[in-house]
């Protein structure tokens, strides 16, 4: 998307220029021949990041330890699809609270296009506000344990004894927007990095113990 809906489109005529309505998205007329299609597209990010990996490490202090597992990425893109459902709703069902936000004739300084019934004319193409940065650092595992002295252990007539507790996805720092962007719900060759309608991933607590007979 180049400009807000409405800038550049606040007389009929002018909107009429490209088929559309005013307070449709405005789009760049990429090969200038006064009309917008597929022609028009080009790439705007990618769902293969640049980089990715994790930090693992352990640390014991007396009879206690504690593992901890980050993970990282970054470089890549995610195609938010929903936004398209969500936001280009023509009244038929619940939306995004950013439709509030949308075109009418008296606020044109926005990037939501205007809430409309369907028989008066729609534009839902998809637009480059669908793609938001996909870079990520996730506390994907932390466990802390404590094992009790060999002492304590044989009066009880065990060879060992530990308990321990977990947390999975502790944290997750992005500026994308929806559940998690290291979700993909496209089972295709080229299905990276697009979300439709992602289950957001859970938090899990674990607690545990390990007995030695």
């Amino acid at each position: 998307r180049y400009g807000a809906p409405g800038e550049g489109y606040r007389e009929a005529a002018e909107a009429a220029i490209y088929n559309r309505l005013p307070g449709d998205l405005k789009f760049l007329d990429v090969n200038n021949d006064g009309t917008i299609n597929s022609l028009d597209r080009v790439i705007i990010g990618k769902g293969i990041p640049d980089g990715f990996g994790s930090f693992v490490n352990s640390f014991r202090y007396k009879n206690f330890d504690l593992m901890m597992d980050i993970q990282f990425m970054y470089g890549n893109d995610v195609l938010v699809l929903e936004k398209y459902v969500q936001e280009f709703r023509t009244g038929i069902a619940n939306s995004r609270a950013t439709v509030l936000d949308a075109w009418t004739p008296d606020h044109q300084n926005t990037m939501v296009a205007q809430w409309r019934p369907t028989t008066a004319g729609y534009d839902g193409q998809q637009d480059s506000r669908m793609v938001e940065d996909g870079s990520f650092i996730r506390g994907r595992n932390l466990v802390l344990g404590y094992t009790f002295s060999s002492n304590l252990v044989k009066k009880i007539h065990l060879n060992n004894l530990r308990i321990y507790a977990s947390i999975q996805n502790l944290f997750l720092i992005t500026k994308y927007t929806g559940y998690d962007p290291e979700t993909s719900t496209r089972n295709e060759t080229y299905g990276q990095g697009i979300i439709n309608f992602d289950y957001p991933k859970p938090r899990v607590f674990t607690f545990g113990l390990r007995v030695g007979l």
